[in-house]
């Protein structure tokens, strides 16, 4: 049997539209009393600017580090979003509950208690010993 010109043609398969939340840190600025982080939300093909803000007392307490600043608000961020409608301008506190939480979750790893503690540089021993004077 041959195929006309007048047959019904397969049906073209439409890929689905994928949306996924993509988050991008913008910088930072400093406020009298907070740092506050900006960062752009795109969700399909809506896209939103966040402000998420830091306590200045959270970083001289130690609770945070200026250089995990932003992975912070990136995270905190991406926890409030999910996978929702964006709805831009919102701003967002990181509470010190989340800074426990974070420090705990990027501590690093317990020793085993047999293992050795790091001690003071041993002092380097020529490979050959001096030579005599005479």
């Amino acid at each position: 049997m041959a195929y006309s010109h007048t047959s019904l043609a397969p049906p073209k398969l439409v890929a689905p539209v994928v949306r996924h939340l993509t988050l991008e840190y913008l910088g930072f600025r400093c406020g009298e009393d907070r740092r506050e982080y900006l960062l752009s939300a795109r969700f399909g093909t809506e896209r939103c600017e966040y402000t998420v803000w830091i306590a200045n007392a959270a970083f001289t307490a130690g609770h945070a580090l200026f250089q995990d600043g932003p992975d912070i608000c990136y995270q905190k961020l991406r926890r409030e979003l999910g996978d929702t409608e964006l709805t831009g301008g919102q701003i967002f506190e990181v509470t010190k509950s989340e800074l426990l939480e974070y420090r705990v979750a990027h501590a690093p790893p317990q020793r085993r208690n047999g293992s050795p503690k790091p001690g003071p540089a041993k002092p380097q021993t020529p490979a050959f010993p001096p030579a005599e004077r005479g």
